[in-house]
């Protein structure tokens, strides 16, 4: 029975043909998913219990007005902001369950787990990829993915949202609000527990 791969509410886009959940390994340390979008909070839950001493970040994008002055500084693009924030594994958990909703549907916003004693990460990106990072072995990792059905593919069986853009099928990201607040509101709360701007990063 073909999946029905949903799409997140930030994100619009007209076909997604031969779209399903699914992933692919790019090496031994790297796992590269696309994941449809009421499948994304649990895998992350899971696979975040597998992150030694981790940590919490967020990408969200400059405003005009630091895009402006980062104009004005000869640097051209857009950027990203980056805030990070030391957690538990009970804070994390506490993060998904209040925020993971407003943060995996938001179509500007990329976030995800590090740790801060190995290379480790989860990174929820644009049009719904994942990676996930272990650099001496990211077995664990894929067994989360088997516990939650999602299949391996070969690379030329994988499809991505993103590879499916062209001229007659864009693609449109924005903001989203859920329960009265979006991303912004996330990042004054959560400062509030110590969430620190760390960088400005510009997008690819």
């Amino acid at each position: 029975m073909q999946e029905d791969f949903k799409i997140i509410e930030g994100l619009n886009i007209a076909e997604t043909s031969g779209v399903k959940s699914s992933y692919v390994k790019e090496n031994s340390s790297e796992i590269k998913c696309v994941i449809s979008a009421e499948k994304i909070k649990p895998i992350i839950k899971k696979a975040v219990k597998l992150i030694k001493k981790p940590y919490f970040f967020l990408e969200v994008p400059c405003t005009d007005s630091q895009e402006e002055k980062l104009s004005e500084k000869g640097e051209s693009g857009t950027h990203m902001q980056l805030y990070n924030l030391e957690v538990t594994y009970d804070v994390a958990n506490a993060i998904l369950d209040r925020y993971g909703d407003l943060l995996i549907n938001d179509g500007i916003t990329n976030f995800g787990f590090g740790s801060l004693l190995n290379e480790t990460e989860i990174y929820i990106m644009p049009f719904q990829n994942i990676m996930l990072y272990n650099k001496n072995d990211a077995s664990n990792f894929e067994k989360v993915l088997k516990d939650c059905n999602i299949p391996e593919l070969k690379s030329e069986q994988f499809i991505t949202l993103d590879s499916l853009l062209s001229k007659d099928n864009p693609a449109d990201r924005v903001l989203v609000e859920l329960d009265g607040e979006t991303v912004f509101d996330v990042i004054e709360n959560l400062k509030e527990v110590g969430l620190t701007f760390c960088d400005t990063i510009k997008e690819n």
